[in-house]
Order: C-alpha cells, then sequence, then structure tokens
C-alpha cells in the first residue's frame, strides 16, 4: 500500500562536473541545486545502521515516491504536516518493495535532522 504523501522535501543535490566532481565556489562549498518532491514526513526515534556499518540515533523517517533516490549524505530541507520547517542530512535509506522485488512502491530515508 502506497501512503499519502501530503508533506514537501527540498533536496541540494550536489552539482557535478564531466569528471563526476562537485564544483565548488570561491569558499569550497559544493554548488547544489534544488529537486522539490512530495514526500511523508514522520518523527520516530530509532536506532538505524549507516552504509559504513555505523550505529546512529535518528528521529525522522521521510517516505518518498519511487522515481526520486536522493544519496546518503545528501542535505533535506522539509515542511511537516504542522508546518513547521527542518533540515537534515540523509543517514541511511531503505525500500519497500512488491514480493517479487521487482517494483519499487516508495523509500524511506533516515534523517538526522
Amino acid at each position: 500500500m502506497k501512503p499519502p504523501m501530503r508533506q514537501k522535501v527540498t533536496a541540494n543535490v550536489p552539482i557535478l562536473d564531466e569528471n563526476g566532481q562537485p564544483i565548488t565556489d570561491k569558499y569550497g562549498k559544493p554548488k547544489t541545486k534544488q529537486i522539490d518532491s512530495k514526500a511523508r514526513v514522520q518523527f520516530k526515534s530509532q536506532l538505524v545502521r549507516d552504509a559504513k556499518g555505523r550505529e546512529r540515533q535518528v528521529n525522522l523517517e521521510i517516505d518518498l515516491p519511487s522515481g526520486f533516490n536522493p544519496d546518503n549524505g545528501t542535505e533535506l530541507d522539509y515542511k511537516t504536516m504542522a508546518g513547521d520547517k527542518g533540515r537534515g542530512t540523509i543517514v541511511a535509506k531503505d525500500e519497500a518493495t512488491n514480493l517479487a522485488g521487482s517494483k519499487v512502491y516508495y523509500r524511506t530515508v533516515f534523517v538526522d535532522g
């Protein structure tokens, strides 16, 4: 079952050059572009393992549509159901698939924010 996605999320994705390296400004910060998407934002405190095997405490869970797949470490600006705005970084991801594993219904990202 697909959850209704009524909140908004904006991912700040770095702009890459032809070699795949991020383009930086004169201060050394990577230049980013914003990608907007609908989402479902929930506050849940839980312990998750990141890609390197470390356990981290996260307090935010965001469900994203299957067509939107940000990488770990991407900064997200989110808006909750109450209208509160916040910012966080993706720590880990999970996918909800069908039984055969051939179709992704939605992606869940765990954010420390």
